[in-house]
């Protein structure tokens, strides 16, 4: 069997270190040993990284860049088979095991080899972490892996397992090669020969420094950073020649070097760019027209991840948050671990008395309860105010939505473990306490448990068993899997820490998102009791919202359109939008319509397309008379499902 190391290079990143290291040891295969190099840190990383041990063992580095770092820990690393993790990168569960099954599989017996898994980038928008596209440019026909990486197509050290003879054989880390280090020698990697598998399974997430932070892998358009591309470039080439292989890579070589002349204007690096230029041979015939259509495919896939993520709705300006009051001993009842308890509102001064009633009644006693009033103009406050409980705290600030609201409760909360509680629900009193008993004994991998719901409707109630659990990411893509979210769950401090709060851009299904965010990266536990009470609004208020809806479904399309083609489940999203608006009186056919022929585009031969397009075609008393026989069915699925 073989074993595996990650080794994560490290210099000032406490800021995400601690997140790194738990997606690690939260694989489905756990790696055999984590190796974190300190290169010279100052802010706390090494304490951070000896926190872990004895999972993680440290070494100190000679603060030359990561990849001295690297070289380090892979000198020490016991595994034959490695991994270079950056210390604010993530893995999703499954991505060591998918990985390291792609060396035992097709690659079974080939020494000079190495496994590529799926990447997105991670980047903090709207104060939240999203997943966006990786910004590459498709794969060009024809063009091999190493043809692709001179043109802008590569994946992240994250993204990548290495076996230990392959990764010796290529020559390890050039420390002079600084931003470019991990192109060098991959490039070189494959101008030897080695072979390369793609997987479709796992997901590394390749983090994109917030506004301000400083990444390890140094300034790509500096001088310094300039040079060492070149330096980069001038070892691939060198490999190539002695593979004899330059008129076969000519193209691609000629295109990267065009790029980083473009890149040194002006400077020494772009007259050496020339000799180099030279030296290949000079460019192929239409060399500049490729080279043109390989920029704008550039272009095209780095404005597709930015547009794939609107840009944040007009909103309050968010009100200063001030951070959480310490804990004082005395403060709480405190007998085991503290769950913060958030419940968000708005003028609902009746209802949210008995929520905070159903809260506080809670046979799990180690809690706090946050009521967010979002602005409220009834007597929530005075209601609020009459409560003496000690537990209880009430936060008010402008209306700004629940996203908002339920941000702001995060933000001041104490807990290492979180529930929420919409403020027209209730919790029966074990809720808790039976939620603790689940999640306590479980690995930090699951990150979220809820459980089953009584719904109130007009007409009575309807029970909901939760069945929902273990890694539920590609279906939470397709449709919520959890119902109410925010008043079924309890969920792990640590993973708001990760994926952030709730997106106020959303015009509804804020809950959805959120999900579907924790779900990359989290596996999820149920209780199939219902433990809460949800109060449906009706048929008249679903209406109401029903634009709000499908709006925020297109948003989220946007956001996640990337993830659902990998799953193969685009055609199906855009199938169920444009049922939505087929069949709802509030729909708009000329949208269901746009919605279908999307869909039929995303996959052409797929017959569920055909009863839909016949529909468009229909009459609409005819269309009329299927929707209503349509949503018959669909609310006695939805009952007997329940």
């Amino acid at each position: 069997m073989s074993r595996l190391s990650v080794i994560i290079p490290c210099r000032d990143g406490a800021a995400f270190l601690a997140q790194t290291l738990r997606s690690v040891l939260n694989q489905t295969r756990p790696p055999d040993e984590v190796i974190v190099v300190d290169d010279g840190s100052r802010d706390g990383s090494r304490d951070i990284a000896e926190g872990f041990a004895p999972q993680v063992r440290v070494l100190a580095g000679p603060a030359s860049g990561a990849a001295a770092a690297r070289g380090i820990g892979a000198a020490a690393a016991v595994g034959d088979r490695l991994m270079f993790l950056d210390a604010d990168d993530l893995l999703t569960p499954p991505t060591l095991a998918a990985l390291d099954g792609a060396l035992d599989g097709a690659l079974a017996g080939q020494t000079r080899a190495f496994a590529l898994c799926p990447w997105d980038r991670y980047e903090l928008r709207n104060g939240i972490w999203i997943a966006a596209p990786p910004s590459v440019p498709p794969a060009r026909p024809g063009a091999d892996l190493l043809a692709g990486w001179l043109t802008g197509r590569y994946w992240p050290p994250c993204a990548i397992l290495w076996t230990r003879d392959g990764f010796t054989a290529s020559g390890g880390w050039d420390t002079e090669c600084g931003v470019d280090d991990d192109g060098d020698l991959m490039r070189r990697a494959l101008a030897r020969g080695f072979t390369g598998r793609e997987i479709t399974q796992g997901l590394s997430l390749y983090r994109r420094a917030p506004e301000g932070a400083v990444s390890l892998s140094g300034h790509r358009f500096s001088q310094s950073g300039l040079r060492s591309r070149l330096r980069a470039l001038e070892n691939t080439v060198t490999e190539i020649e002695r593979a004899g292989r330059i008129a076969a890579y000519r193209a691609p070589l000629a295109e990267a070097i065009a790029a980083l002349a473009s890149d040194a204007q002006g400077t020494a690096t772009a007259d050496d760019c020339g000799a180099l230029l030279r030296r290949i041979g000079g460019a192929p015939r239409g060399a500049g027209l490729r080279r043109g259509a390989g920029a704008f495919l550039a272009r095209l896939a780095a404005r597709r991840a930015e547009g794939r993520i609107p840009p944040p709705l007009p909103l309050a300006p968010a009100p200063s948050t001030p951070p959480a009051p310490p804990m004082r001993s005395g403060d709480l009842p405190v007998t085991g671990p503290l769950v913060s308890v958030i419940i968000p509102t708005f003028d609902r001064a009746h209802l949210a008395e008995r929520a905070v009633a159903s809260v506080l009644g809670q046979t799990w006693r180690a809690l706090e309860l946050l009521v967010v009033d979002d602005g409220s103009r009834d007597d929530t406050g005075a209601r609020l105010a009459r409560i003496t409980d000690p537990r209880l705290r009430v936060i008010r600030q402008e209306n700004g939505g629940v996203a908002s609201a339920r941000n702001r409760g995060i933000a001041q909360a104490r807990g290492d473990w979180i529930a929420f509680l919409d403020s027209d629900d209730t919790w029966h009193p074990e809720k808790l306490s039976r939620q603790m008993a689940v999640m306590l004994p479980l690995p930090a991998r699951v990150g979220f448990c809820h459980t089953g719901l009584e719904i109130a409707e007009p007409g009575g109630s309807v029970l909901r068993h939760a069945a929902a659990q273990g890694r539920i990411f590609e279906p939470a893509l397709l449709d919520n899997p959890v119902r109410a979210p925010t008043s079924s769950g309890l969920v792990r401090r640590e993973v708001l820490n990760v994926i952030g709060g709730f997106d106020p851009s959303l015009p509804a299904i804020e809950d959805w998102d959120w999900l579907q965010r924790a779900a990359r990266l989290y596996d999820v536990a149920a209780i199939p009791e219902p433990l809460a009470l949800y109060r449906d609004d009706g048929a008249d208020q679903r209406s109401k919202a029903f634009r709000a809806n499908m709006t925020a479904r297109d948003m989220l399309w946007e956001r996640n359109r990337h993830a659902l083609r990998r799953s193969g489940q685009a055609h199906a999203y855009l199938m169920e939008s444009a049922r939505r608006e087929l069949r709802e009186p509030a729909g708009s056919a000329r949208e269901g319509r746009k919605l279908v022929l999307s869909a039929v585009m995303e996959k052409p031969g797929a017959m569920s397309h055909l009863p839909w397009l016949l529909y468009m075609l229909a009459p609409s008393s005819m269309r009329y008379a299927l929707r209503q026989t349509e949503a018959w069915y669909h609310a006695r699925k939805s009952r007997l499902r329940s």
